[in-house]
């Protein structure tokens, strides 16, 4: 007795395929979603790092301004340079979120790959029987 009839492997190939297709599918929209929220981070790190660039200038002309000695302008360049080291912190967070972002995508599109592999698979495969000993 076969543990599949023709009809049960045909309904289940079709199924496993659907299946395997749908899931190459999800896995391909996801990896979009990641890459345009991805394209976000890139841009506000983009804007971080000029903010940090403005920033560096004005300390730069505060230090080449003619009170750069007074208490005022030191503590004027200080806040400015807590400030930059917030930014800094900020960019490197962004960039650790990017490169998870980046290693989701490609097991995404890993994922597509094995899914939509399986599926072709499964066009041409089909259950057989093992051989009991008795049988050999």
């Amino acid at each position: 007795m076969s543990t599949f009839t023709d009809a049960q492997q045909k309904a289940a190939r079709k199924a496993f395929i659907e299946e395997n297709k749908q899931k190459a599918w999800n896995a391909a929209c996801h990896a979009e979603w990641i890459g345009k929220g991805l394209d976000q981070v890139v841009a506000e790190c983009e804007k971080m790092q000029k903010e940090d660039e403005k920033l560096a200038e004005e300390i730069k002309a505060l230090e080449a301004s003619v009170v750069s000695h007074t208490k005022e302008n030191r503590d004027q360049r200080k806040a400015l340079q807590e400030r930059r080291n917030g930014i800094a912190k900020t960019i490197l967070g962004l960039r650790q979120h990017h490169e998870r972002g980046q290693a989701a995508m490609a097991q995404l599109y890993q994922n597509v790959e094995t899914s939509l592999a399986l599926a072709k698979h499964a066009e041409t495969w089909e259950w057989k029987e093992a051989q009991s000993p008795k049988e050999s």
